[in-house]
């Protein structure tokens, strides 16, 4: 053996050292990596299982605003068509938010 072989024998052995401890540092990190992942992933599930529950009480929330809602767009319009029978009746008079503010 030469020293050209001998050199180009280490050079090849410290080339795969330094991939290997890359390769194990990778793998190190990746562990640490799936360690986190999945306590995020427990954490998302036990989120999930907690708020499962409150898509049967939104939709009850919603049938009463719904219903809130018709029932204030009736009010509404009784409302108006009070408001123009008054009107009606005392035309010229004028109407009590306009004497409330001095016109």
């Amino acid at each position: 053996m030469g020293a050209a072989t001998i050199v180009t024998l280490i050079g090849v052995f410290l080339v795969v050292v330094a991939l290997a401890g890359y390769l194990t540092t990778i793998a190190l990190t990746l562990r640490g990596v799936s360690f986190t992942l999945g306590t995020v992933l427990i954490g998302v599930r036990a989120i999930a299982n907690q708020t499962a529950p409150v898509k049967g009480v939104v939709g009850d929330i919603l049938s009463d605003v719904v219903a809130m809602d018709s029932a204030f767009k009736g009010l509404l319009a009784k409302g108006q068509v009070d408001a123009g029978r008054r009107g009606a009746l005392t035309s010229g008079v004028g109407s009590r938010s306009s004497r409330l503010r001095g016109r």
